[in-house]
């Protein structure tokens, strides 16, 4: 129920992506104005990151899930009313907040799961997001030339039925569970730790390729240098976001087998060495083979990165450390897009994949080096018992003296 949630809330985003356009262009917004609107949602989610985590680790994280999800019902059917740009504006950026409330506080829940079995726990949370992303805008292309206010009220009411079930089927949260077998041993007394920023540098990382990476560098390789059509990098995409939906299951389970640190390391810097397989995208049957392989390495990391952040943290701080970590992810989407656009403005395309695939590899080795456990300090010197253990110094006197 809790996945349910938070894949509602990626779907009631993505209804919404296909009528934006639209909306905008009825209440006289250009395509400027437009990308303010998109950039209002991505600076809540931006925004809510922090605070969310500090209230899912101080306020019952239950009842913070289901208000958040109420509140995105709430924002999302009001948003049928705009009269205005500004109210437009206004009302996206709300929804990205409350949105990633819904975000965090779900994951948050989740990490106080079986610690044996988190990897799996959070690949099934992978695969609801990859369905309520998938759903969202193919849901929203179909009823946009109906009304481009229906999926606006389709949105609404899909989240608010969820929030009014959640609340009989979801119970009171676990107490959160003890620390798995890769959480560096500091990260029972502290928040922040080197494991803990490696994971920064990972979330951080992985969001600018897929947003900087898969939403804009790849369909201009895609259009421009490997000459498909759209219909023919649709399909592409579809099967890409298929094979990782039966493919997911899986990368839990090595995840709890393998181990999350291993996993973490291993597809961040596999990934970013796959994706120079697009300086060869010039041919058709190299860019689908490399779009294939980065898809899936994206898919095989998605349950180690959730699993592994929820052992870096102590319990009680969780929360926290999913905020921070979501920030640094929702920063690189706003980072990504306008700095690999100068690159390909520039005419360097080439320059722009090697940036994009060498420095997540990078992220994957430094990330290895940070989160490597240091060795146990070694123990101190026991000290030497005198002769007579019924006998001790008595440095005043210089003899020996009958003990207390």
């Amino acid at each position: 129920m809790v996945c349910a949630l938070v894949a509602g809330a990626q779907t009631t985003w993505g209804l919404v992506i296909p009528v934006l356009p639209v909306y905008a262009d009825r209440l006289g917004a250009d395509a400027a104005a437009l990308g303010v609107v998109v950039a209002a949602f991505g600076l809540g989610r931006l925004v809510a990151g922090v605070p969310a985590g500090a209230l899912a680790q101080r306020a019952h994280r239950r009842r913070l899930l289901l208000a958040a999800a109420a509140g995105l019902a709430v924002v999302t059917l009001a948003t049928v009313a705009v009269s205005s740009l500004a109210q437009l504006v206004v009302l996206r950026a709300v929804t990205g907040l409350v949105g990633g409330v819904v975000m965090t506080a779900g994951q948050a829940i989740l990490t106080d799961s079986d610690p044996a079995r988190l990897g799996r726990t959070m690949a099934t949370l992978q695969s609801y997001h990859i369905v309520g992303g998938a759903l969202g805008p193919a849901l929203g292309g179909l009823v946009v030339g109906v009304d481009d206010r229906l999926p606006f009220l389709i949105g609404g009411l899909g989240i608010g039925a969820l929030a009014l079930l959640g609340l009989v089927r979801i119970p009171p949260a676990p107490a959160p569970g003890h620390r798995h077998r890769d959480a560096p041993p500091q990260a029972a007394v502290r928040l922040w730790n080197r494991a803990l920023v490696g994971m920064c540098l990972v979330s951080f990382t992985i969001f600018f390729f897929r947003f900087g990476g898969q939403q804009f560098l790849v369909p201009v390789l895609a259009y421009q240098r490997a000459g498909l059509s759209p219909a023919q990098f649709g399909a592409a995409l579809a099967a890409v976001t298929v094979a990782g939906l039966l493919l997911v299951g899986l990368a839990g389970a090595a995840t709890d087998r393998w181990g999350r640190r291993f996993m973490v390391s291993a597809t961040t810097t596999l990934l970013g060495l796959a994706s120079l397989g697009y300086l060869g995208a010039g041919h058709p049957a190299a860019f689908l083979a490399t779009l294939v392989l980065t898809g899936v390495l994206i898919t095989a990391g998605g349950p180690a990165t959730g699993a592994y952040l929820a052992d870096c943290a102590p319990p009680q701080r969780r929360g926290l450390a999913i905020g921070i970590t979501r920030t640094c992810g929702d920063a690189a989407t706003l980072l990504g897009p306008p700095l690999l656009g100068w690159l390909v403005a520039a005419g360097d395309t080439a320059t722009a994949v090697a940036a994009l695939g060498g420095a997540t590899a990078l992220a994957g080795l430094v990330f290895a080096r940070l989160s490597r456990p240091r060795p146990a300090a070694p123990a101190p010197p026991a000290d030497h018992p005198s002769p007579d253990p019924l006998r001790e110094e008595n440095p005043h006197a210089g003899r020996t003296v009958p003990a207390a």
